[in-house]
C-alpha cells in the first residue's frame, strides 16, 4: 500500500458520535452503531484508492486506526489536531501522519474553527466529502467545505442520523437548483444515502460515480 499512486483526489471525512450531554437533537436521532459501521466501511473503501483527510475526533480516530493498521496504510491517512486539545490526545496518535494547528487565543471554539479551516484548505481538491453522524462540528465542516470548495460532491450518510440526517435534508433542497440530468443522478445518490446500509457497496458506488459538476 505504501507508495502506491493515488487513483483519485483525497476524500474528506467529517464524523463524530453524538454525546448525550450535548444538544439532544443529535443524540436522539443518532445511531452510534451505524456511525461505526459507516466509518469503518469508508476507510476500507478509500485507503486503497487515495488519502483520507479528517479531524482527530476521539471517538472516530480508533476506528480509522484499526482499519489503517490492518491495511498498513497510515501513510494514506492525514489527520488534523488542534493544540488546544493536546492534553487529551490519544496515546498512540503518533502512528498517524497527523498535523497540529496552533490553538487560538480566544479559546475552544476559535481553535476548532482554525483547525477546520486549515484541514479543509490542506488539499487542492477533494474527490468527495462524507458526513457521518455528528454534531455541531460536522454541520460547521459541511458549511465551510461548501464555501471553500463548492464543487466537491457532498455525501451526508442519513442512515447514521444526527447531523448527517439534517445535512441530507439540505442537500435534498439543493436538487431543484440543478439541471435535469444532474438532478436525476443526485436524486438517486441521495435516495441511496437515506435507505442503504450496505456501506461498502454504497461508498464504492458513490466514489466510482462521484462527480456532479455544476453544483454550488
Amino acid at each position: 500500500m505504501a507508495g502506491a499512486p493515488l487513483r483519485i483526489d483525497p476524500v474528506f471525512l467529517s464524523a463524530s458520535v453524538p454525546d448525550p450531554t450535548r444538544d439532544r437533537r443529535y443524540f436522539e436521532t443518532g445511531n452510534s452503531i451505524a456511525v461505526r459501521d459507516a466509518v469503518i466501511a469508508l476507510v476500507n473503501v478509500v485507503l486503497p484508492k487515495t488519502r483520507l483527510v479528517f479531524g482527530g475526533h476521539p471517538a472516530i480516530t480508533p476506528m480509522v486506526k484499526w482499519v489503517a493498521d490492518g491495511m498498513r496504510a497510515f501513510d494514506r491517512v492525514r489527520m488534523f489536531q488542534s493544540k488546544y486539545f493536546r492534553e487529551h490526545y490519544l496515546k498512540d496518535i503518533s502512528v498517524f501522519r497527523y498535523e497540529e494547528v496552533e490553538a487560538a487565543p480566544e479559546g475552544r471554539e476559535a481553535s476548532l474553527l482554525k483547525m477546520r479551516g486549515a484541514m479543509l484548505s490542506s488539499e487542492k481538491s477533494f474527490s468527495a466529502a462524507f458526513f457521518v453522524g455528528g454534531m455541531e462540528g460536522v454541520e460547521q465542516e459541511y458549511e465551510m467545505l461548501k464555501a471553500l470548495q463548492p464543487a466537491v460532491p457532498r455525501f451526508p450518510v442519513a442512515t447514521t442520523g444526527a447531523a448527517a440526517q439534517f445535512l441530507w435534508s439540505r442537500e435534498d433542497d439543493l436538487i431543484a437548483q440543478m439541471s435535469s440530468p444532474l438532478r436525476e443522478v443526485r436524486r438517486r445518490q441521495l435516495d441511496d444515502l437515506k435507505t442503504k446500509t450496505s456501506y461498502l457497496a454504497l461508498f464504492t458506488k458513490l466514489l466510482e460515480s462521484r462527480g456532479y459538476p455544476g453544483i454550488t
